[in-house]
């Protein structure tokens, strides 16, 4: 199988209580260079979804379970730094998540540090950051650990096997900083609209990622950026994707801590 011909998904990620309204998707074909965006969508869009955490969180795990030919971008990371893993490898960490009822038990269980990947990338926060410690616990347990039961591979960390689902981390603010364009675009005044407009454009002309114009008018008139960030997600994907070699692991850091792809 020609790995380029992979669905692609990028998956702007959410662990609030109302996640469903918060989670957007943005289904990809790549030709090329050139990224097609088909679909996107919130996640309680998907069938048998809500806007509740758990129903959202059920569906898109379905969704993306279902395209076993895939690559799936995720916004949320997938690890911790190496010394709060302590003795687990990667797979036993995905395991024991689900000990854990709750994300504050979850933060309160490790040390909390930028990884390797988050200073390359740039991140904005570390795993358990206060701001971010609900998404990095609900995308490990509740989307990573059901898929990986499932048979898919989390990249770099296990081996890429062919009929398989590949999960990778991606970080739409890493991309849009690589590119010059960390412009403040979230929000509802009509500068960030713009601003909101000068990305999608760019992204468009620079790398030629082609989208339709009801989707340009869902991600323009989203004022979270949810729905830009899920096609920053679709382009990061496809930039992992076209480097067989970074979806290995580069050493043992890369294989507990992860990578983030931009």
């Amino acid at each position: 199988m020609d790995d380029l011909k992979r669905t692609i998904w990028g998956v702007d990620f959410s662990g609030a209580r109302l996640a469903g309204e918060k989670i957007w998707l943005a289904r990809a074909l790549a030709d090329g260079d050139t990224l097609h965006i088909e679909q996107l969508l919130r996640a309680d869009e998907l069938p048998d979804s809500t806007i509740e955490r758990e129903q959202a969180l059920s569906a898109v795990v379905r969704t993306l379970n279902a395209d076993t030919n895939a690559i799936a971008g995720l916004d949320f990371p997938f690890s911790l730094q190496t010394e709060a893993l302590g003795t687990s490898d990667y797979p036993d960490f995905l395991k024991q998540s689900a000990d854990y009822t709750d994300a504050d038990a979850f933060k309160a269980a490790f040390s909390d540090a930028r990884r390797r990947t988050d200073r390359e990338g740039k991140t904005p926060f570390s795993p358990l950051n206060y701001r971010l410690y609900r998404q990095t616990y609900y995308g490990i347990r509740d989307v990573l650990r059901p898929l990986v039961e499932n048979g898919a591979q989390v990249l770099p960390m296990m081996s890429p096997q062919r009929n398989a689902l590949w999960l990778i981390e991606i970080c739409p603010a890493s991309t849009l900083k690589k590119e010059g364009l960390y412009l403040s675009y979230k929000g509802k005044s009509d500068l960030q609209r713009t601003n909101r407009e000068k990305i999608l454009r760019a992204i468009q002309s620079r790398f030629g990622v082609k989208t339709e114009p009801a989707m340009d008018e869902r991600a323009l008139s989203d004022t979270e950026g949810d729905a830009l960030d899920a096609i920053l997600a679709a382009l990061g994907t496809l930039r992992g994707l076209q480097n067989p070699e970074a979806l290995k692991p580069r050493d043992a850091i890369d294989s507990l801590e992860g990578r983030v792809y931009f």
